[in-house]
């Protein structure tokens, strides 16, 4: 009878608490609206439209078990050239609790506005949540201190509380900020605070009392990095606070998903978290992942001073994320024509590679170009063979090419899976080494660091332009050819040539992320075969052969041009 009372007592005390505090979720972070509203519009693969909803079922070893439903819908509504967005979504959120069946209903509409900065690469969310609470109670069902007669609950005894009814409504309203970055390509990290309540709304059922709803705060801190070079693992750390009067929760998590199959359609995850406040629970994590849509499942084990009525037994939570339709791009006209240069029909040409001033011919390769389409030409040491009158395409970004990216000596090793960003950086570190052991003074090793410094940003220009042409339809393709200086022999460099030009290609893969399906890639290794004479090929000259500067400039590659498909 003690332990049936204790159950009782215990299940009252949470229910008078769940009256002051919101409900909260395990799997918050894929719970976007109610996380924070800066989250409509702003999905997690890019997508258009997205559905999200959470069961939560709490305590189900008590005679009060707790269930609380959310789900919403949100969408991109407009996105403008200048990085400008707006986003709305509707929401609705059931919650039930205890022997009085204390229910919230609570429907919601949901506004977002936005600004991309810096590429795209950086996004400032405000949104606002508005709608009403409605909370009722069956408190015939309950049973009161004055009704306990010393031994027993007498339920013809007076309640002594006085009911003025058994429905109260209040509008509610969530401001919300977010932020969110790009780390490396896809990888991302998003920052919010939200403020609900703000008004403190009454919310009582009895006479000649007053119970103001609390003002709820929260913040959070959430990433998803993606892991290796084919971008199959990505690692989903978070801290989520929230603050309600008194109350205090901090979750913290990590999840784990890889991606299999050759097409990556499928995936799971799996991982942790811990609800830190008052010892309260750890969480298990699991989830299933076809395409954008993710079902998943959290379990929490209670370890709070309430274990001891609970057994233990804490909440299983069910998720469901999916998304769906590609955003609608800003119509752009990216093809120039040239005065007086009529068009033509499309033609193939043979390309003739050879090194200047003798007659062997390194290599040929065979294009068909378009009226809107340009091949690019750098003539010091090459010589090609073109069509005399061709029509530009988009010639702000043709207009920086050639490109030439520079590598540390030697650099990348063979078997070693890298992206040129990590390779600029290395090379870059080692400035002051070249100072000191190079032939060449100080002032000019400097200024071909300046210059490394300089073709990598124009790099950086030119991948933001291709991510831009992708997005507006374009199917692209980048020509690259790629030298060494003489040390080592022909085929060794050749080789490395190789693996110079697949670092930059996997830069770009890394930063399309899914949208790399529609780049394609064109490279001519030519090694050491056309470094000038004069440079040095002794391993025991390092001053000259690795730390001179005009060895130096020969370990390269150049992004020759592109090719731009016109859509249809």
């Amino acid at each position: 009878m003690k332990k049936v009372l204790l159950l009782s007592f215990m299940a009252m005390i949470v229910a008078k608490l769940s009256v002051a505090q919101d409900p909260h979720f395990s799997q918050i972070q894929y719970n976007p609206l109610y996380l924070n509203p800066a989250n409509a519009g702003v999905t997690e693969y890019g997508k258009l439209n997205r559905v999200a909803g959470i069961y939560r079922d709490q305590w189900r070893v008590l005679p009060v078990p707790y269930s609380t439903t959310n789900a919403s819908y949100d969408r991109l509504i407009k996105k403008w050239k200048k990085g400008w967005m707006i986003g709305g979504g509707v929401s609705f959120l059931y919650d039930r609790a205890g022997d009085g069946h204390l229910s919230i209903f609570n429907p919601n509409l949901t506004m977002n506005f936005g600004k991309y900065f810096n590429k795209e690469n950086q996004l400032i969310t405000l949104g606002v949540t508005a709608g009403v609470t409605i909370k009722s109670l069956d408190y015939l069902g309950l049973t009161w201190d004055n009704q306990y007669n010393g031994t027993s609950f007498d339920g013809t005894l007076p309640t002594g509380e006085t009911f003025s009814n058994n429905q109260v409504s209040f509008a509610n309203f969530t401001l919300g900020l977010g932020f969110r970055t790009k780390i490396k390509g896809k990888s991302t990290l998003d920052i919010g605070a939200t403020a609900s309540n703000l008004h403190q709304p009454e919310q009582n059922f009895l006479y000649f009392t007053k119970s103001k709803m609390p003002a709820r705060y929260t913040a959070y801190a959430k990433a998803k990095a993606y892991i290796g070079k084919k971008g199959t693992w990505n690692l989903q750390p978070g801290f989520f606070y929230e603050r309600q009067k008194k109350f205090n929760k901090m979750l913290l998590n990590a999840i784990a998903e890889v991606r299999l199959g050759d097409k990556r359609d499928l995936g799971i995850g799996f991982g942790a978290g811990y609800r830190i406040n008052d010892n309260d629970a750890p969480v298990a994590y699991v989830s299933f992942l076809y395409k954008t849509l993710r079902i998943g499942g959290a379990y929490d084990i209670n370890t709070s001073a309430f274990k001891k009525a609970t057994k233990s037994q804490g909440a299983f939570e069910i998720v469901l994320n999916y998304e769906w339709g590609t955003p609608k791009k800003p119509k752009i006209d990216t093809i120039k024509i040239q005065k007086n240069c009529p068009e033509y029909a499309p033609v193939d040409v043979t390309v003739l590679v050879k090194q200047k001033g003798k007659d062997t011919i390194l290599g040929t390769f065979t294009k068909s170009f378009d009226p809107d389409t340009i091949p690019q030409s750098h003539i010091d040491s090459m010589e090609i063979a073109i069509p005399e009158k061709i029509i530009a395409s988009n010639p702000d970004l043709f207009r920086t090419t050639p490109i030439e990216l520079f590598f540390d000596n030697d650099i990348p090793k063979a078997n070693v899976a890298t992206d040129y960003q990590e390779l600029y950086t290395g090379y870059k570190s080692r400035i002051d080494e070249f100072k000191s052991k190079s032939t060449d003074d100080e002032t000019k090793v400097q200024a071909f660091f300046d210059y490394i410094d300089k073709n990598y940003g124009r790099l950086d220009r030119v991948v933001g332009d291709i991510v831009k042409l992708i997005n507006y339809g374009y199917t692209v393709e980048i020509e690259f050819r790629g030298y060494t200086s003489p040390l080592a022999s022909e085929a060794y460099n050749k080789t490395l040539s190789e693996r110079r030009i697949a670092s930059i290609m996997a830069l770009f893969k890394g930063k399309l992320g899914d949208n790399v399906q529609k780049l394609t890639f064109k490279m001519m290794p030519f090694g050491k075969s056309l470094a000038p004479a004069n440079i040095s090929q002794n391993r025991k000259e390092p001053a000259k052969s690795v730390f001179g500067v005009d060895a130096s400039k020969e370990r390269k590659v150049e992004i020759l041009g592109f090719r731009i498909e016109k859509p249809e």
